[in-house]
């Protein structure tokens, strides 16, 4: 669009009507005179317009269903707006926003941030949110009306201040799926002055075409190429206009509309699942008991390796930087169904999309596995059909060794525990000597495996500043990298990934050296701490190999919890400072975090506990004012451990549970319980009482959870005995809800 040819027909249609009739006074809805201008921004021509937002898709070649935020290099990996033009929607967590200013009158006139009356920002009556079906690509126009979401329980909306509105999902959208937002002029200022549409918005209002058949324009004054290039903007505000009409708005009343088409998150993961294959694994006694670190004796450690497929960046001579640098890519052009068959697609790109969801693999790598199995101290001997078996997944910056720490307390449930790194994690011996055994390099595997670190050295630890300082970066590290988050996304994803691997590999695993499997697939629990539950969630969902999941502090919403708590000001905040100038509580600052989690979606747990939820039975232990992964965090309502408790289902418990059915709850633990309590006994009554909760649940297949100590936890009130009558209708309904959901524990076991 031409700005300058825009001004010009303003300006004519301004001088028109000064020599035409005067007309009366303008009011507001309530009869009340206009006293200012809050105007609704849309300028697609200078790029004002809501965010995110439909317009981002190009509508020219090339195209390959992702959007384009039109950064400045497209090479530049270290601009969000690069990452994001490669995602093929928008976020299914985020906030959506929406400017309006102030039009303080003048010649110029002075414009200002709006000043929005928060009261009038209602969610279901001035600002309604719909899930709606489009004509397809680039998902513009509106053919109709599925439903509304509902305010509060789906979304709300909210003025912060500086002209913004924004709205927020409260629970995940659904993925693929477009909405459209719909604002009205119950929008008002502090003064009362209802909320305008701006002069674009407005032309595109119109009900008849800006141009007829031969592309003349047919608005007096106005000029052909502006009619033409403002002519599909209004077919589609007409389309979304027209829509929102069949649910009771008044077209009149909207002062600015658009859509959103949401990213996918489901597909590459369940795909990669679908093609895993069990891996080559060698395991091999330590000669320690858990007594060599601290424990009671009741398990013997094995170190182990496995070979994975890897996806990510390997360093090589060539490039050592590979782990920070290199991301997911697919094969190019290589659609599938019915993809394949769209033939506008770009045959050269290489964006993970529902179209082209394959990764390319990079290379093979051979990786430390720990294990623990029973031994006669516990009283427990292997069982005929092999030893079931608990996967172990740490947080950020830890790694496979925290596993030691609970390895009693799964030892007393007759269990074996098998923890692998998540990528870029591993032993770190200068960070933490007393782990130096543990070192791979350290082990008779040290000439055929690596930890998974690569030993990256690129950031001096007692400076703060991005280069070597001859150490091995601290594990994890890099896992997280503020500077490349496609990077970040898909260390996440290869995680998840890499647990597929792991579990189809059980089958296989020979801890004994007798040349036959040991174990018992059948019978396999999850437990994961902290972030590792971020990657924990979405690896279940899509593994019918768990049977239970005990997850530990954790949350969803990754990229505003770590931010929230401990990790924002101890490293995320100081690197952005450093890398990009961005400071914290700057608008810079939060486009940029909404940026992060908008490309992490596809493997955040809060997008994948909806999938996970009727599948098995889950417990979380949270901690009361977490300072690590925050309960809550503000302005982001699906981020923290209690957003990921409500898309979980969970209900709370501080008494001992029992469902034969499985039971789902969560504990919430008091301080001085703290982040590490579970495997860090610095109030042993604490840790006791988490790794009592967490054994006794994975040790009665998900049907029980003892609560040993309630005083640890926030009481939670019993529900008051149901009468006798009341009592068979629950037990009906409960049948019935089973039988729906189909859990019956062999087939839940299936593979």
């Amino acid at each position: 669009m031409n700005k300058r040819l825009l001004i010009l027909f303003f300006a004519s249609f301004f001088v028109t009507n000064l020599i035409a009739d005067p007309v009366p006074p303008a009011r507001n809805k309530d009869g009340s005179l206009v006293s200012g201008i809050l105007e609704a921004q849309f300028d697609p021509s200078n790029a004002l317009f809501p965010l995110p937002n439909n317009l981002l898709y190009p509508t020219a070649p090339p195209i390959d269903l992702t959007t384009n935020y039109r950064p400045t290099d497209p090479d530049d990996y270290t601009d969000p707006r690069v990452a994001l033009s490669s995602l093929d929607g928008f976020s299914t967590t985020e906030k959506w926003v929406a400017n309006f200013t102030q039009n303080l009158g003048g010649l110029p006139p002075i414009i200002q941030p709006g000043d929005i009356d928060p009261a009038s920002v209602v969610p279901g009556q001035s600002v309604r949110v719909f899930e709606v079906t489009t004509t397809g690509y680039p998902y513009l126009g509106v053919t109709g009306i599925v439903r509304e979401l509902t305010p509060v329980a789906e979304f709300v909306a909210v003025a912060p201040g500086d002209g913004v509105l924004a709205i927020a999902p409260t629970s995940p959208l659904k993925q693929f799926t477009t909405y459209m937002a719909v604002l009205t002029n119950d929008i008002n200022d502090l003064a009362g002055n209802d909320a305008t549409p701006s002069q674009t918005y407005n032309l595109t209002k119109r009900r008849t075409p800006l141009v007829d058949e031969n592309g003349n324009s047919t608005v007096p004054l106005f000029p052909d190429s502006l009619a033409q290039a403002l002519e599909p903007l209004r077919q589609a505000t007409m389309s979304m206009e027209l829509s929102a009409a069949s649910a009771g708005v008044n077209p009149d009343d909207i002062v600015l509309s658009w859509t959103v088409h949401t990213q996918s998150i489901t597909p590459t993961l369940k795909l990669m699942r679908s093609i895993a294959e069990p891996a080559p694994t060698v395991i091999a006694p330590s000669g320690w008991d858990t007594s060599a670190v601290g424990g009671f004796g009741l398990a013997d450690i094995s170190i182990g390796i496995i070979t994975l497929p890897y996806y990510g960046g390997i360093p090589t001579e060539e490039n050592p930087s590979a782990p920070l640098t290199d991301f997911w890519k697919a094969e190019p052009g290589a659609y599938i169904p019915p993809f394949d068959q769209v033939p506008f697609l770009d045959p050269t790109s290489t964006n993970i999309t529902i179209a082209n969801p394959f990764p390319v693999p990079t290379g093979m790598q051979t990786v430390p596995l720990l294990v623990t199995m029973p031994n006669e101290n516990s009283g427990f001997s292997k069982p005929e059909g092999g030893w079931p078996v608990v996967i172990y997944g740490h947080g950020l910056t830890r790694n496979r060794t925290d596993m030691l720490a609970i390895a009693d307390a799964i030892a007393q449930t007759g269990r074996v525990a098998v923890a692998m790194d998540q990528p870029l994690h591993g032993v770190v011996p200068n960070v933490e000597p007393q782990l130096t055994p543990f070192y791979i390099e350290n082990t008779p595997f040290g000439a055929i495996a690596n930890e998974r670190t690569f030993d990256l050295d690129f950031w001096n630890a007692a400076e703060g500043t991005l280069q070597p300082d001859g150490l091995a970066d601290q594990s994890g590290f890099w896992s997280f990298n503020p500077a490349n988050l496609q990077a970040t996304r898909d260390n996440i994803r290869q995680g998840e990934v890499d647990w597929s691997v792991l579990a189809l590999s059980l089958q296989n695993m020979d801890l004994d050296g007798d040349e036959t499997p040991d174990l018992n697939t059948f019978d396999v629990a999850l437990v994961s701490q902290s972030a590792g539950g971020f990657l924990a969630v979405p690896f279940a969902a899509v593994e019918p190999i768990i049977t239970r999941m005990y997850v530990n502090v954790t949350g969803g919403g990754i990229v505003r919890s770590l931010n929230g708590g401990a990790f924002g000001p101890n490293f995320l905040q100081p690197f952005l400072a450093g890398l990009a100038g961005l400071e914290p509580g700057t608008t810079e600052y939060e486009q940029y975090l909404l940026s992060a989690q908008t490309i992490v979606d596809s493997g955040d747990s809060i997008n994948w506990a909806a999938e996970l939820a009727p599948r098995i039975p889950i417990v979380h232990n949270q901690i009361i004012d977490d300072d690590t992964v925050p309960n809550t965090v503000p302005g982001a309502p699906l981020a923290g451990s209690e957003a990921l408790n409500r898309a979980l289902g969970l209900a709370s418990y501080s008494t001992t549970q029992a469902n034969p059915d499985g039971v789902n709850g969560v504990a919430r633990f008091l301080q001085p319980a703290d982040h590490s309590s579970l495997f860090r006994p610095t109030n042993p009554a604490v840790t006791a009482e988490m790794q009592g909760q967490m054994a006794s649940f994975i040790g009665s297949n998900g049907t029980m959870v003892v609560v040993g100590n309630s005083d640890l936890l926030v009481p939670v009130p019993e529900p008051a005995p149901a009468k006798a009558a009341d009592e068979k209708k629950i037990g009906k309904a409960d049948n019935k809800s089973k039988n729906r959901l189909g859990l019956k524990p062999a087939e839940s076991a299936k593979h």
